[in-house]
């Protein structure tokens, strides 16, 4: 999905990739609830401003080698149809969430991979490309994997296979099935907002039997959606082998080395979320079931303990391997180094919209048939005031990254070697250097000043 604006003139693009799961709507839930208000300054109507939103919808559970060549498969697609525009300077900054922060750092690898061997990929520069990403944002992405992953890595093949029965159940008995799996949960205990999300999109499918056109149409493609993604699900689960800590580890520290050479213009920061369960019954809910997992016996592996900053400013938080934020261990969202790196009281789920706190619309403004859910029930009081401050500060990096940068000038050779430093913080130098940002982050902070946000 791309929500965009009707300007000709340089397009600043943010690019919002989802995590494990891989999907932009399915059903009643939006994977970023709410984020297109929050990063556009929702003000009844969207601003005219050159800033595009895209909305990226991966593969749910496949290989993150395969995720990463469909990313950059999409990017292409994108370029060839005007979308995207090197002619024009566009700007590019990614936003990945879990495990789509690794898609991210893999699609990038491959085209630093053809850029080194000085060749186009589909007829286009590969180092333009690069020179064009100006920012990547990393929201609870396991860098180093989660020991999650370590604990569930004997399951994949059951998994699999409850998705394959999801899928055939759904596939035969349509709406009634649904509700059978979903009133089973209940049965269980599970009442987080999962469980709501499974029986609203079972409703939805419903409206296939109403004499409204325009129903029957919504109601086949949610109903198609959804067994294409449970397809898809039940055909590839390689993503839980590969976020094994012991698998694929080394491989922070082997990307923190392409960063600081031909990413080293790419300014880089990693969001780091931590919860508790909430205490007393039940103690076989899900948050509470993956939070002990996650915290068993961690291994060295999941990076050192260390200590981060936190996204208010007010102070420090100290992080151990244990901590986590019911999926993915703290220290091995922080990369590349803590620096790099801001802290933020969230679960896994609250930090892309779908948090029990109050204050916040329930529906979509711009999609209502999409609704936030409490996914995870954690303890973490993380309401819509903590949502608003962390994608506003999303917003205000990205733009940050992009003051001082000429669109028109020549791309140099950029393929650095592997002495070339980082280049100086973007943010620091503001003060002391000319703003020549684009227009949305003029556009974006008046509206903030005036009260027009979200």
């Amino acid at each position: 999905m791309n929500v965009m604006t009707r300007t000709d003139e340089p397009r600043t693009h943010f690019i919002l990739v989802p995590g494990f799961a891989g999907f932009d709507a399915l059903g009643s839930l939006h994977y970023y609830q709410g984020v297109t208000e929050a990063l556009r300054g929702w003000k009844g109507a969207m601003y005219e401003a050159p800033l595009t939103l895209h909305y990226f919808a991966n593969v749910p559970t496949a290989r993150i080698e395969t995720r990463a060549k469909v990313l950059l498969d999409w990017l292409l697609q994108r370029y060839k149809r005007g979308i995207l525009r090197l002619n024009r300077g566009d700007y590019i900054h990614f936003i990945g969430h879990s495990t789509g922060g690794m898609d991210i750092r893999w699609m990038m690898k491959y085209l630093h991979e053809h850029a080194a061997r000085n060749e186009p990929i589909e007829k286009f520069s590969a180092e333009a490309i690069i020179r064009s990403i100006c920012s990547v944002q990393f929201l609870s992405t396991p860098h180093r994997g989660s020991n999650l992953a370590r604990v569930l890595g004997g399951w994949s093949g059951k998994l699999q296979a409850l998705v394959t029965v999801l899928y055939e159940t759904s596939r035969t008995l349509r709406q009634p099935g649904g509700h059978l799996l979903a009133s089973s949960l209940r049965r269980f205990g599970w009442s987080a907002g999962w469980v709501d999300a499974i029986l609203d999109t079972m409703s939805l499918f419903s409206a296939g039997d109403e004499r409204d056109g325009l129903a029957r149409v919504r109601a086949r493609g949610v109903y198609f959606d959804t067994l294409r993604w449970l397809s898809d699900a039940s055909d590839d689960f390689g993503a839980v082998a590969d976020l094994d800590p012991a698998r694929y580890a080394a491989d922070a520290a082997r990307a923190e080395e392409l960063f600081r050479t031909t990413y080293a213009h790419v300014r880089l920061r990693s969001i780091v979320t931590r919860a508790e369960p909430r205490p007393g019954p039940p103690e076989h809910d899900l948050f509470k079931i993956f939070h002990r997992w996650t915290a068993l016996e961690p291994g060295r592996e999941l990076g050192p303990d260390c200590s981060v900053r936190r996204l208010d400013g007010a102070g420090s938080v100290a992080l151990g391997r244990a901590d986590n934020d019911g999926i993915v261990n703290c220290v091995s969202m922080v990369w590349p180094t803590p620096d790099d790196s801001v802290f933020i009281d969230a679960d896994h789920a609250d930090i892309i919209g779908h948090h029990g706190g109050g204050g916040g619309p329930d529906e979509d403004v711009v999609s209502p048939a999409h609704k936030r859910y409490d996914l995870l029930l954690s303890s973490a009081d993380f309401r819509r005031e903590h949502f608003l401050e962390v994608w506003r500060s999303v917003r205000r990096f990205a733009f940050a990254s992009e003051s001082g940068r000429d669109r028109k000038a020549p791309l140099p050779r950029i393929v650095l070697s592997a002495s070339s430093g980082r280049i100086p913080d973007p943010e620091a130098e503001l003060t002391a250097a000319p703003d020549s940002a684009p227009a949305p982050r003029a556009e974006a902070d008046a509206l903030e000043a005036e009260g027009g946000g979200p």
